[in-house]
């Protein structure tokens, strides 16, 4: 076993897909496993999810992960952002019918005159920009762009799809919006499989399930938001954290009163100590802004991170009462008995949301299924 590594639940990331089939048994379920599966490990992610007959399809980032995606998984697999032309690449997408973004006309006709070599068409998925302002054809422009592409001989469309700029907020204002605008464009088009819900969408708007749900931070067993989690509570959706990060003291030792902690002496002792030090630090993906601030689980027992955490080691205080050896398991985000450490603790105190907590987590950790 090695001293510090990430454990993944395979049982609750199953309960949390359950979760979602059963607020909308409508819609086919597409987890989003880019970025290193927020953290969580793309192999082994993509591994349990190729297993789950509740899943339809598999969504990435860009095509290097469609790529790695295929070797691991038979689930048809979407490309959400984009891609680089590099042909080697984009034959296999073609290929296999990995399904791709399109945002503008200069990337449909790029696709359209390369499938053209090979007689054979591409699967895309085009991206309307209802106010989010990232990657997609503007409202206005919309309707004209999608019967440009229609009329493409080697691009088939997918489907359509947007994204809401803040489904997870409190005020649903502006989602109302966003969907108004999308269903004036997806009307014009009513063959075509359409989506447009994330974790969030989907919990708080049901109108947005559509064909399908691109099922992201909620599958990990996070909620986007403290608004989106008592939504869900109204609908009695029960999330479990997937995702547990361990790791092992290595050394113990005696600090009197007036010693300092760590690098640029940022603690003190008030009085006589016992010191843990543990084999992972912001390299590994336990923020240094957690310095001084974020506690531990030894025992199923809090104890408090001292000094500045470094890029391989924290320290932490053991409580007097608390009988630690070398070698000993600590919980830096899980549970330990009745004591548990969130990430949306870790991002409170980090000054930043549990989307990074967890997908921060440095990749070469092992992953760990049980």
């Amino acid at each position: 076993m090695p001293l510090t590594w990430i454990e993944i639940d395979s049982q609750n990331l199953a309960h949390n897909i359950q979760q979602f089939k059963k607020i909308a048994p409508q819609s086919q379920i597409w987890p989003v496993i880019k970025s290193n599966a927020y953290g969580h490990g793309f192999q082994e992610i993509a591994g349990l999810l190729d297993q789950n007959q509740n899943i339809d399809g598999l969504m990435v980032v860009n095509l290097q992960e469609a790529l790695k995606l295929k070797e691991i998984s038979s689930k048809p697999i979407m490309v959400l952002s984009y891609f680089d032309r590099e042909e080697r690449s984009l034959q296999i997408a073609l290929d296999e019918q990995i399904s791709l973004p399109v945002y503008d006309l200069d990337t449909a006709n790029y696709l359209n005159n390369f499938a053209k070599k090979t007689s054979k068409k591409f699967l895309v998925n085009i991206k309307i920009d209802t106010g989010t302002a990232r990657l997609g054809f503007r409202v206005g422009e919309a309707v004209q762009a999608i019967n440009y592409i229609k009329g493409k001989k080697y691009l088939t469309i997918n489907s359509i799809f947007t994204h809401y700029a803040d489904s997870e907020a409190e005020d649903q204002n502006f989602i109302h919006e966003q969907l108004d605008s999308f269903r004036k464009i997806i009307n014009k088009f009513p063959l075509i499989k359409i989506h447009s819900a994330c974790s969030a969408a989907a919990v708080g708007l049901p109108q947005t399930q559509m064909d399908l749900i691109r099922l992201g931070l909620a599958l990990y067993g996070l909620w986007p938001s403290q608004s989106t989690s008592q939504r869900g509570k109204n609908l009695k959706i029960d999330l479990k954290p997937v995702l547990a990060f361990k790791t092992k003291i290595i050394q113990l030792k005696e600090l009197k009163q007036g010693e300092s902690v760590g690098y640029d002496r940022s603690y003190i002792c008030p009085q006589d100590c016992r010191i843990a030090v543990l084999p992972v630090g912001y390299n590994e993906g336990y923020s240094r802004l957690l310095s001084n601030q974020a506690e531990v689980l030894i025992k199923g027992q809090r104890c408090p991170v001292r000094g500045n955490i470094c890029m391989n080691l924290t320290m932490v205080e053991l409580p007097t009462s608390l009988n630690s050896d070398l070698g000993e398991t600590v919980i830096l985000l899980g549970n330990d008995g009745q004591e548990r450490i969130t990430a949306e603790e870790l991002s409170s105190l980090s000054k930043t949301i549990n989307y990074e907590v967890v997908t921060r987590i440095n990749p070469l950790l092992p992953r760990v299924i049980i």
